[in-house]
């Protein structure tokens, strides 16, 4: 033991005495010239280090300089500064003349990519090609040789100026680049970005091939973990990881691209390829599969609960006011019959402001999408087997393929997209097959009293692509079928059995009375108009006790409806004469109007039965005549009344 502390003191005595004669006799100002000399020869960047060297021995042997600053040739303003360089340099190799730096750390830097700081190329005459298969030996006019294994930054700035003049800064940055002698190179780096009151924190880690350096570089991206919050973001923010492998290409055509791409967001996953070529136009090439896409946690006007809401049959006592139901939660008392109802006041642009709806800088962007899901979640509906195919040229972007299905329906939405104007026009091909009316309803954000399973024929065009633009500026023809109908709220059938009820005695009164209208099938077509207005221009609906024709419009931006229902009740009246014979034949009127909140009715049952009466006393009056002496004077006169009649 006595010797092993012995020997330790030697070695502890011989390092001491040789970092003492290392400060006393290498000066580190020395490596001044040496190191602006070298950095200008091998990148053409000015090195200024204003304060002088020391020595720094303890617990790294070091070179400390003060502030220091690099500047690309020509350029007006530093790429980089620093408060505080340090050189972590080998002991040995200093006595052979060689300076190797085991880590250059910047403390307090700050990166800048803007216009002042970029490097001015200089016109000079055409020199003859250079046999880049041999390396170029160049004289040494120094003694020293320079070998730098790592680069750190910490507690550093980078601000970096986008194409559009606005500044991004990426601020407390922390950045080790570590190189080896077979050139592979390691990065780690950690950062914050701010803009417009978002914030996106970046753990990045990374390992690349530098061999093929400046024409080529390879590598993969081992960690990539982010979180991005602030305005405009989901309340509990977006968060996830990427791992890939790159490929960066710089003969000919610069391109990039990302293989094996593991992608998170929250609580969804994509794998594929991602490349970009940068050519006269940027070409994209997207091809992204996952498992789950959900758009609830990444979209902020999803992350919040949608209330639905269901229809209620409102009560009503007085025969002279028309009952109304509503589409919302609350029903509201009606107005009279001949009431003036006055519309709601709508404030909307008749016309699309020129600057909405601009993809024109697409117009530059040529990419192919192609994306695979298992299943997509928006809103409540979950749709299984989604795919997504697209192409965008110049001047419109084709979405070939947009399908998917929903519990036992599906649909094909291929879409046009004239990017070249201004607002950017759409065009909508829709073939739905069995779709759920509910869900799709909440998508829209329209009251959910309707189920059933859709299907639909048609096209819908107009400019803009937002739930705006589709209530302002779209039309189209659309036709539809829906079967296991329902609409909660009104039973259409009893309240006509029930007003002729309390008009006569030849009908019972419904007992079970049942707040919804349901239908084996209804056959709709729609079309849209403009600003909103959708013209039901035909409706039939088909169920056992009964049938419902119909047509009318609907007003999409001021929320009501006017439509005229011709009700035929075969079923359901409680008696067998022959006043109801008749009435199982007839089409009844009901009107529907009003504000979706409180939907009025009207139906003049007065008339009805004053009609079937004389109905009825024109059919005995003719069941008398045909018994009479046709050719009786009084018997002409009275034909030639019932005709007027």
């Amino acid at each position: 033991m006595k010797r092993f502390l012995t020997t330790l003191a030697i070695l502890l005595v011989v390092i001491l005495a040789g970092l003492t004669a290392l400060v006393l006799l290498i000066n580190p100002n020395d490596f001044r010239g040496y190191l602006v000399e070298r950095v200008e020869k091998q990148s053409g960047y000015k090195l200024t280090l204003q304060d002088d060297m020391r020595w720094h021995v303890w617990p790294k042997l070091s070179i400390i300089s003060g502030k220091m600053s690099l500047t690309a040739p020509g350029a007006e303003m530093p790429l980089i500064t620093a408060d505080n360089m340090r050189l972590d340099v080998e002991l040995l190799p200093l006595f052979s003349h060689q300076l190797e730096v085991k880590e250059v750390m910047l403390k307090g830097a700050v990166v800048r990519q803007t216009p002042e700081s970029k490097a001015i190329p200089k016109i000079s005459p055409p020199s003859t090609p250079r046999d880049i298969s041999r390396p170029v030996i160049e004289p040494r006019a120094n003694n020293w040789q320079l070998n730098i294994a790592k680069v750190k930054i910490s507690d550093s700035l980078i601000i970096w100026q986008m194409k559009d003049g606005e500044q991004l800064n990426l601020r407390d940055i922390n950045l080790s680049l570590k190189t080896d002698e077979k050139k592979q190179v390691s990065l780690e780096m950690s950062t914050k970005v701010n803009r417009d009151r978002r914030e996106i924190t970046l753990n990045v880690a990374a390992d690349a091939d530098m061999n093929r350096y400046p024409y080529q570089v390879t590598g993969n991206i081992t960690q990539l973990d982010y979180a991005l919050s602030g305005v405009g973001i989901p309340e509990n923010g977006i968060a996830g990881s990427l791992t890939s492998d790159f490929t960066i290409q710089n003969e000919g055509v610069r391109k990039i691209s990302l293989d094996n791409l593991n992608l998170t967001a929250n609580d969804s996953q994509l794998q594929g390829n991602i490349s970009t070529e940068f050519a006269d136009a940027t070409r994209y090439q997207v091809d992204l599969k996952g498992d789950v896409l959900n758009l609830n946690t990444l979209l902020p006007e999803l992350a919040t609960a949608n209330v639905s809401e269901n229809a209620l049959l409102a009560p009503t006592t007085d025969n002279h006011i028309p009952p109304s139901f509503s589409l919302f939660s609350t029903a509201h008392a009606a107005p009279a019959p001949n009431a003036t109802i006055m519309a709601k006041p709508v404030i909307t642009s008749v016309t699309v402001e020129s600057k909405e709806y601009d993809l024109t800088h697409w117009n530059n962007i040529e990419f192919t999408l192609k994306l695979a899901l298992n299943k997509l979640l928006y809103k409540n509906l979950e749709i299984n087997n989604f795919k997504l195919d697209a192409l965008n040229n110049p001047n419109s972007l084709n979405i070939q393929t947009l399908t998917g299905q929903v519990l036992q329906g599906d649909f094909s939405l291929p879409t046009v997209i004239s990017t070249s104007i201004v607002p950017a026009h759409i065009s909508m091909d829709i073939t739905m097959n069995n779709i759920p009316l509910q869900p799709l309803l909440r998508v829209f954000n329209q009251p959910e009293n309707f189920s059933g399973l859709i299907s639909a024929k048609g096209n819908l065009e107009g400019t803009g692509y937002n739930r705006k633009a589709f209530y302002h500026y779209w039309q189209g023809t659309l036709n539809t079928s829906v079967s296991q109908f329902k609409m909660q709220g009104l039973n259409v059938p009893q309240v006509i059995q029930q007003s002729v009820a309390q008009a006569t005695d030849k009908v019972i009164y419904p007992e079970d009375i049942e707040s919804y209208t349901q239908a084996d099938n209804v056959i709709a077509q729609f079309k849209l108009a403009p600003k909103g207005k959708v013209t039901i221009n035909s409706l039939d609906a088909q169920a056992e006790a009964y049938q419902i024709k119909g047509q009318g419009k609907v007003d999409l931006q001021r929320h009501d409806l006017d439509v005229m229902l011709l009700v035929n009740i075969k079923k359901g009246w409680g008696k067998e004469n022959e006043f109801i014979r008749q009435l199982a034949k007839i089409e009844i009127p009901l009107r529907l109007y009003g504000d979706w909140n409180a939907i009025q009715y009207e139906l003049n049952i007065e008339k009805l039965l004053r009609d079937q009466l004389q109905q009825k006393a024109k059919q005995a009056i003719d069941n008398w005549l045909n018994k009479q002496d046709a050719e009786s004077p009084e018997v002409k006169a009275l034909n030639q009344l019932l005709k007027k009649i």
